[in-house]
């Protein structure tokens, strides 16, 4: 059967709300899947959403007969991760039936926009960028997904698979209680260089020195590993004031080593756990459901969504220190606001320093996220041939 395919921008609105609505029939009867905020998403794929600065983006909804049956979304970003020797482009927001030449239909579509931006690889999902979710589920198909993580339909993997999709990286999340018992190791480790390391919380008085502190430590942090593309100042500004409006600063630190900034963790509480129900809505009740809750019933579960070690330390034992400390002040904090589980997202699977930590610190490798490639044939190389 041959699907009726729509293609057009962000700046399209009409069709940008058509193509956030996507999910709700395909996972209708999946117990596990947390439907995102739609405002959420609409801000995600707002023109003036930082990200559009260096980026473009093509958005493609399927159609059987008038009813959306699936979507896919294709990314040329200008920026470019220092792992990458070829023009990579991207797909991302994949949703569809269990239907074979529907997802052919889309990925052809996706692929041959990609081909025009003179892209030899194509790589994802990425809901956009590597900075907010990426990979598909493959494991961990019986728990919610936690705050800004993905979930997918198990069949979602085959699809890609049957259209010349090959594994490029896994991305683990691990799961712990929050009250778990700190390794006699560790603390002796983190004994050795405690009295050089300051943990402080973020100073919303001084947000733009905080937050550009935090950036520079994470791009830092990440520069060299694999498929990494920088934050730029305004995508971080940009996330920093939306988590600061809702979550305490506490839960985001700076760790000083002899007074200089060198590593940095943001906690978050699991909102997904608290917004389910919703089903996307804000208006015209969600809201206020949703700020009581977040005053009188805030989530037992939170995650640790983004953690980084200045290059200079990350093989050094006190890296290791910095890491665990950092950890370690996060876990109290959330546990101190009711928060007794938590998720620890993602890490790529040859991270085998920080891997090793968290399964010494008793965590369980629970959901694994999978990040697909496919070599592309490209214009230049059709007209050599």
């Amino acid at each position: 059967m041959t699907y009726r395919l729509h293609s057009f921008n962000v700046s399209d609105r009409d069709l940008v709300k058509q193509f956030v609505k996507v999910p709700w029939p395909i996972y209708r009867d999946d117990p596990h899947w947390v439907p995102p905020l739609v405002k959420e998403r609409l801000d995600l794929l707002s023109p003036k959403h930082p990200y559009f600065e260096h980026a473009k983006v093509k958005l493609w909804i399927a159609y059987k007969d008038d009813q959306a049956v699936g979507r896919i979304s294709a990314q040329f970003d200008r920026l470019k991760s220092v792992s990458d020797n070829e023009s990579i482009g991207y797909f991302g927001l994949f949703e569809c039936i269990d239907d074979s030449q529907l997802a052919l239909q889309l990925f052809t579509q996706a692929e041959q926009w990609l081909k025009n931006q003179d892209c030899d690889v194509v790589r994802g999902p990425f809901n956009l960028s590597i900075n907010q979710e990426s990979g598909l589920l493959v494991k961990g198909f019986d728990t919610p997904p936690y705050i800004m993580m993905g979930h997918a339909k198990p069949y979602y993997q085959t699809l890609l698979q049957e259209h010349g999709y090959t594994k490029a990286k896994d991305l683990y999340a691990w799961f712990n209680q929050s009250e778990f018992v700190d390794p006699p190791a560790m603390l002796r480790l983190a004994g050795r260089y405690q009295s050089r390391i300051v943990l402080r919380n973020v100073d919303k008085n001084h947000f733009d020195r905080d937050i550009r502190i935090m950036m520079n430590i994470f791009n830092d942090a990440w520069a060299n590993n694999w498929g990494f593309i920088p934050f730029t100042e305004n995508e971080f500004v940009h996330l920093g004031r939306e988590m600061l409006q809702l979550i305490p600063a506490d839960h985001f630190k700076i760790a000083e080593l002899d007074n200089e900034p060198v590593a940095m963790v943001a906690g978050l509480p699991n909102f997904n756990q608290i917004t389910k129900d919703l089903n996307g809505k804000l208006f015209p009740f969600g809201v206020f459901k949703l700020l009581w809750r977040l005053k009188f019933s805030r989530p037992t579960t939170g995650r640790v969504a983004l953690l980084g070690i200045k290059q200079h330390y990350q093989n050094q034992l006190i890296g290791s220190a910095l890491a665990f400390l950092l950890i370690k002040e996060i876990k109290q904090v959330a546990y101190a606001t009711g928060v007794v589980e938590h998720e620890m997202s993602w890490v790529l699977e040859d991270n085998k320093r920080l891997n090793k930590i968290l399964e010494s610190l008793g965590a369980e490798r629970y959901k694994t996220y999978r990040v697909y490639e496919k070599r592309l044939s490209t214009n230049k190389e059709s007209q050599a041939n």
